[in-house]
Order: C-alpha cells, then structure tokens, then sequence
C-alpha cells in the first residue's frame, strides 16, 4: 500500500530534436535481475529552486555558461552547468545498484502514477560507515520547472531504502506521447552539496500503461546534458501578414501605407509561477525601436494555465515594407502578478536578423532560425499570413555571436 502520495499539475509540451535524440540513444529497460478581442477577430491597434542539487545560484550561472566551450564534453565547468553550479556533484562516487518503481496512468483522475518502492545495493557517500542518506527525484522532461518536480522523502543511514511513496503528475494521455522520465537518486547532504547516486532516464513515447507492477531498473551513471536544462520555456504559436495600402482608405487626409497584423494564436509548456501549478500569462508586443505607449499592445491574461489560447491580433498601422526590412517585432510572455511584478516567462524576435538599424548597431535586430525565416516570408507575401510554431527564449539579453 502506498505510504504518500505527491500531486502537482504539469503541461504538455513539445519535446526538442535534441531531446528526442538523447531518448532514443538511451532508454531505460527493467534490470535482468528484477478567443477575445476589442475589434471582431481580435484586431487591437521565477522560478523557485530549492536548497537540494538543483540552482540557487542561477544567474551566476547564466553568465558564466556562454564561456563554456562545448554543452558535449566532460569536465568540471559541464559537471556546474549540469547538476546547478556545483550544488548537486556528479563523479563523486561511482554509481552501482537498482531501484525499484512502477507506472500507471490513472485514467479517471487525468495523471500519470510513478510508484517509487525501493532502491538496494547504492553506493555508499559515507565510507567508513558504509552508508548514506538516499532520496528519489523525478521530472517529465523536458519540463524542469519548480512545479514539475517531485520527490520522496530522505531515508537515512542505508543502501537499500523502502521508500512506498507515490509521486503524482497531472498531464494528459497524448501529452505523454512528448515526454520523458527522468529518475535521479542522490544522497541528501545537510549542506546543500547533494551526490548523485544514478538515474533511469526512459522515453514515454508510445508507452503502454497496463502493467503497474514495480520493476527493477538499474542504475545508470549521469547522461551527457545535450542541451541547456535552463533553456526550454515553451512555444508559442503566431501568425504574420503585412497588409498593403488601400488606395481608397485614407487616414487624417494621409493615405494609408500599410498595416502589420500580428494574430498570437497560443502558447504551450509556459513555466509554471503560481503555487497551484499554473499561470496567469499575457503576451505583450513592441515594434522596435519604438517602445513607447503607442507601440505597447497586450493580450487578455489567460487565467490558471500553462497552455494559454489567446487567439488575438496586434495591428500595427502606417509602415512599409521597407521600414519593416529595419524594424523587430518583440513579443513577451509574462505572469500576471496583481500584488508584485509580472514575471518574464520568454520572448521571441522576429527581423531580418541584420543586427543594424538603418546602419547603425542595434542589439534587438538579432532574430535567427524561425524568427528570421518567418519574418522574411512575410515580407516577401504582402496579404498572406504566415505562420510559425516558436520556442521561447529564456532570456531577451543579447545573444552571443
């Protein structure tokens, strides 16, 4: 019987190419031993990490991580960026042992069921003694987020802990389809500095749930991170369309130049910022270089989720083609926060990626990937919307060249 069970509403989200990659390189096998708008359609002209492995320390290492050479090598710099600026240590013993654990999907209650039971022969962090202080941490990657983790509780003094615990994620049976389980096992240091003792990573792609019986699994030594576990903030989805000048419409006796139309359709996988697992967001547009009131439009706030359906369009009158050749739109997504401040929870650009304005250096021209190629192909098709599904960025600052 299940001693205690942990609940937390998680989202559904995309899973990376490189995700996918590292999922089908290694994946864990049982051990052989065991809509609103103001005008018709819409037309209107952090996360908490706590005191175990994972960061407290985040933004020294969101500094310090561009000097690193390659997110593919072993060395102690990769070891910082990987287990949360050295709060969390790899290598330090070498990893042996098993753990033990079921999956079920409870249909009725919407939630995948990860019963943890046990985890024997664990290398020992206290030689001398012959022991250590192990717990067990889940996620469903790639969400790392303060809501999408789960653990049990530390059993001192052992190698071979009985947990009984059960660890609950509400997400949807297709939301699983992009998700992979990632069980870490450390031993809990009163200091912070927390070991590894192994991990199980195994890709829930197309996985059937109908046998709940716990298994063994073998613990695995730490899987190479390929890519930055801070970066994933989810997607958003948007539509682009430049409207050409009305030769009949005229406004204040001037004719009409042209109109961009911005139609943000949803957003997916958003971080989760309030206490009950979800979000409050809004998403707030600027036509840069100008960022004054003119130039600020913003969505409704979609209330209590992670997957907002905003379905709204920004409209932004009098510019040409040329000037938005020169010109970026930013997008942000926030939390609504009535008694602090909203919080940043990712952006996009979209330009032509030149990094100049009219010649001049600007560090907001630095649209790349899809935000490039989405803009180009609006400019190129005046009167046709183009649309894209976009990661976020975790940061707007000024991306390395």
């Amino acid at each position: 019987m299940m001693g205690i069970t942990h609940d937390v509403s998680i989202s559904e989200a995309h899973s990376s190419p490189m995700l996918a990659s590292r999922n089908s390189s290694k994946s864990a096998t049982p051990s052989p031993v065991a809509p609103s708008s103001r005008k018709g359609t819409g037309s209107v002209s952090s996360q908490e990490w706590q005191n175990d492995e994972d960061i407290d320390r985040l933004v020294s290492l969101h500094h310090t991580r561009s000097s690193l050479s390659s997110l593919g090598l072993r060395s102690d710099s990769m070891a910082s960026v990987y287990s949360g600026a050295g709060e969390g240590r790899y290598g330090i013993v070498t990893v042996r042992g098993q753990v033990e654990f079921g999956l079920q999907y409870n249909y009725k209650a919407g939630a995948l069921e990860i019963q943890i039971k046990q985890c024997k022969d664990l290398a020992p962090v206290d030689i001398k003694r012959n022991r250590s202080d192990p717990y067990v941490k889940v996620y469903l990657l790639p969400d790392k987020s303060k809501s999408g983790k789960r653990k049990t509780k530390v059993k001192k003094h052992t190698l071979n802990p009985v947990f009984d615990e059960c660890l609950k994620f509400h997400i949807s049976l297709n939301g699983l389809e992009t998700r992979t389980l990632w069980l870490t096992v450390w031993h809990s240091d009163m200091f912070g500095r927390n070991d590894f003792l192994g991990e199980v990573m195994m890709a829930l792609e197309n996985k059937v749930f109908d046998e709940p019986t716990p298994k063994w699994y073998n613990l695995q030594e730490r899987t190479e991170p390929f890519e930055d576990i801070l970066s994933y903030k989810g997607d958003i989805i948007v539509c682009l369309k430049f409207v050409p000048p009305d030769m009949t419409v005229h406004k204040k006796g001037k004719r009409s130049r042209g109109a961009l139309h911005v139609l943000v359709k949803e957003a997916k996988a958003l971080t989760a910022v309030k206490a009950n697992g979800t979000s409050d967001p809004f998403c707030k547009s600027y036509l840069l270089p100008d960022k004054g009131r003119s130039s600020k439009q913003k969505t409704p706030i979609a209330r209590r989720t992670v997957n907002p359906v905003w379905n709204y369009t920004f409209v932004y009158d009098d510019v040409t083609l040329q000037e938005l050749a020169e010109r970026c739109l930013e997008l942000t997504v926030w939390d609504h926060d009535r008694l602090a401040s909203n919080e940043f929870l990712g952006g996009v650009r979209f330009s032509l990626g030149t990094g100049k304005h009219y010649g001049k250096s600007v560090e907001w021209m630095d649209a790349t990937g899809k935000e490039l190629s989405l803009w180009k192909s609006m400019l190129e098709r005046p009167n046709f919307w183009v649309e894209g599904c976009l990661s976020l960025r975790p940061s707007l600052d000024t991306r390395a060249s």
